[in-house]
């Protein structure tokens, strides 16, 4: 193999391997995708597992945890929210569930 084949080659591989990289921090930003309603599962009064701290949402609270603390796809990093879900229930937390419990893998 000559030396210009040789760099096409590895100009071609290097192009392959940025796009894969650039679409999968795309469509993976913020996280694999979640369930259609995750918590709901588990969770049926989600008055119980609210902070005290929380503030007063009325009959929201009826609602998943979700339609007010969703995730931003085009975040990268973890939100305050998503951090403290994955420590309660994955990270030594009060139970420990599989990723695919909630995300959608």
């Amino acid at each position: 193999m000559t030396m210009k084949t040789w760099q096409k080659l590895v100009a071609a591989v290097s192009g392959v391997i940025i796009l894969t990289v650039v679409f999968s921090m795309t469509v993976f930003a913020g996280g694999p995708p979640l369930k259609e309603k995750p918590c709901g599962f588990c969770h049926k009064d989600y008055k119980v597992i609210m902070p005290k701290t929380h503030p007063d949402v009325g009959a929201a609270a009826a609602n998943s945890c979700l339609s007010c603390h969703a995730p931003d796809p085009a975040r990268a990093e973890a939100s305050k929210f998503s951090t403290a879900i994955h420590k309660a229930h994955k990270e030594g937390g009060k139970t420990t569930l599989e990723c695919a419990a909630c995300h959608a893998l």
